[in-house]
C-alpha cells in the first residue's frame, strides 16, 4: 500500500499561503481548511489508503512550485507532502 500525504501548513502560514494558494479564500480561516484536511484525511484512510497529514514549510513548497512552473494549490501541496524528501512539522496539528 502506498502512503498518501495531505499537505498543510501551519496556523503561522495560513494567512500568507492565501495570498498563493486560491482555494484557500473557501475558508473562513485556518481551523475551517484544517477540518477540510482532515476530511480529506478520513476520507482516504477509511477507503483503505496508508494515510496521514503532512505539515510543509510554506517557503519551501512556494519554491518547489516555482521550480515546477506549478499553481500553487492544495493538489500541489499534497504532491510537494509526497515527494519532500525533508518534510517539516514545525507545530503539531490540533483537531478544531
Amino acid at each position: 500500500m502506498n502512503k498518501v500525504l495531505v499537505g498543510v501548513v501551519s496556523a503561522a502560514d495560513f494567512e500568507r499561503a492565501r495570498d498563493y494558494i486560491s482555494e484557500l479564500a473557501n475558508y473562513r480561516n485556518y481551523d475551517d481548511w484544517l477540518d477540510s484536511r482532515y476530511g480529506r484525511f478520513m476520507g482516504l484512510s477509511i477507503g483503505g489508503a496508508d494515510a496521514s497529514l503532512e505539515t510543509v514549510a510554506l517557503d519551501d513548497f512556494l519554491d518547489w512550485c516555482g521550480g515546477r512552473r506549478l499553481l500553487p494549490s492544495e493538489a500541489a501541496l499534497d504532491a510537494y507532502a509526497s515527494h519532500s524528501s525533508l518534510p517539516s512539522r514545525r507545530e503539531p496539528l490540533s483537531a478544531a
